[in-house]
Parts: C-alpha cells; structure tokens; sequence
C-alpha cells in the first residue's frame, strides 16, 4: 500500500494466565512444610541450650575452665596411688585470634605426676584405661620406647595430652583451644612459704581443684641441690627430680628449680 511502512514483526496474542494451582495439591505441600519446621525446631532448641555447642568459637575460656578442671580431676583419679600429683594455675598460653577480627586466647592447666622412673610408660597406660570412655584416651609408645604420649578428649573441645619431660615426671594438660574470653578467670593467690628444703627464691602460688587437690608452688634458682633430699622413703630420686609420698616434689630444668607441695585429695 502506497504511503505505508509494513512491520518486520508479527504481533501474537498474549498467552494465557497459567491456571490456579490444585488446591488439595497446595495443603500438601502446605502440610509438609510445616512438619518439616516443627520437625527442626528441637534440632534449633537443643543446639541454643548452654553445652550444646557446635563449634569451639562459639564457647569462651570462662566456660571451657570446668570442662578443664574436670579433666585434670579426672587424670588424677586414674593414675591413684601410683603417682605423686602437682596441679598447677589455670594460665594463659598465647592470645589467638577466634576470626580474622576477633580476638581470643588460649588456657590451660598443667598437672605433674612424679613416679618411679622407668614407670612413666605404665602411668600413661594406666590414665588411658582409667579415663571415662567417652574421653577415647590413648597411650603411644613409639618403636624403641623412646617416645611416650597420651591423647584425649575430654569434650567441650577441650584436649588433653600427655608427655614425659623426663625420667621420673609424667606431664599432662587440658587445654581449651582458641576462643573468646569471657570473664577472665580469677588469679590464684600467693601463699606463705611452707615447707621449703631447696631454698627455692620466688613467689609461692596456690592452685587447687574443685576435687580438693591443693599445690603449693614456687619457681627459681634453689640454693641447695635436688639431689640433696633424703632418698629414704622417696618415691623418686634423681639429680633433676624428686617426690616423696608427704607430697613434696621437685623439678630442675638448666638453673630453674620447680618444687611442688601438694595436700589433699580427688579420691571419690
């Protein structure tokens, strides 16, 4: 047609609306929906209670100190008569960082065990198989038996190991892993000089367990040499360490001299 521009397109009639959907299909999927909110809102719930922790990040040192404490009782109550305990404060190791922006550290506490030397392997068995099972604790012995170790779990993402330092001292530590602080954790006090047969220079500290474990410790150079103790009635002598079942101990490593007096129990 003269004077008219024919268009390139074609026009089409809009589609329909798509039809309403099945109402009984609807309340199906309604219903299976709703079961499956109802059915992990428990989940939600038991994961919010206190101790219901998913990761390690989420708990502070603050709450991970009784998971700590009851690991060392624990240790103590499992190696008995055998050893000599020395519980030491529950002290920070190292600040860390929780995320790439939040801030943490790290705590621990340390628990000695002075035995017969050559009896450190047995003690680490004897931890492992006293343990709660729950902790799955194992002993390693290398090849050779150069090497002694313990490995466990005490829950709440708290590890505990084991080590021999040296003839005659088994060490263990419960350990909380990075996290956030919390309450910072009470300083344990200083205490009186009390029985002191190495002279030891330094400040005496108290730690304690909940159980009713007490040590007494101090850190220094001693003017009167390890080796020096009487060895009658002792559980250990050595030219580095000594324990006697009145609960005197002690510890030289280079100049430094660690001597323990522990008092009270965990039996129960």
């Amino acid at each position: 047609m003269d004077g008219v521009t024919a268009s390139p397109y074609i026009s089409y009639p809009a589609p329909p609306p798509p039809p309403y959907g099945d109402p009984r299909k609807r309340r199906i999927l309604l219903a299976v929906a709703a079961a499956r909110g109802l059915g992990l809102a428990p989940t939600g719930i038991w994961y919010s209670l206190p101790g219901r922790h998913t990761a390690r990040e989420q708990t502070t040192i603050a709450q991970a100190q009784p998971t700590v404490d009851q690991a060392i009782t624990a240790v103590v109550r499992a190696a008995g008569a055998a050893a000599v305990p020395a519980v030491f404060g529950f002290d920070k190791v190292s600040d860390c960082k929780v995320t790439p922006i939040r801030g943490g550290a790290k705590y621990q506490r340390v628990l000695w065990l002075y035995v017969p030397v050559d009896a450190e392997p047995a003690l680490l068995d004897r931890i492992a198989a006293g343990l709660p099972a729950r902790y799955r604790a194992h002993a390693h012995h290398s090849p050779g038996n150069a090497l002694h170790t313990l490995t466990a779990d005490a829950g709440d993402f708290v590890a505990v190991t084991g080590s021999v330092p040296g003839p005659g001292l088994v060490s263990v530590t419960a350990e909380t892993g990075c996290r956030t602080l919390g309450h910072p954790p009470a300083t344990d006090p200083t205490t009186a000089a009390g029985t002191d047969p190495l002279g030891v220079a330094g400040d005496w500290r108290l730690h304690s367990l909940p159980c009713g474990l007490r040590t007494a410790t101090v850190a220094g150079p001693a003017t009167r040499p390890v080796s020096g103790l009487p060895r009658a009635g002792a559980l250990v002598a050595t030219e580095s360490v000594y324990a006697d079942h009145a609960g005197l101990g002690a510890h030289r490593d280079a100049d430094t001299v660690t001597e323990t007096v522990t008092t009270g129990t965990c039996a129960g």
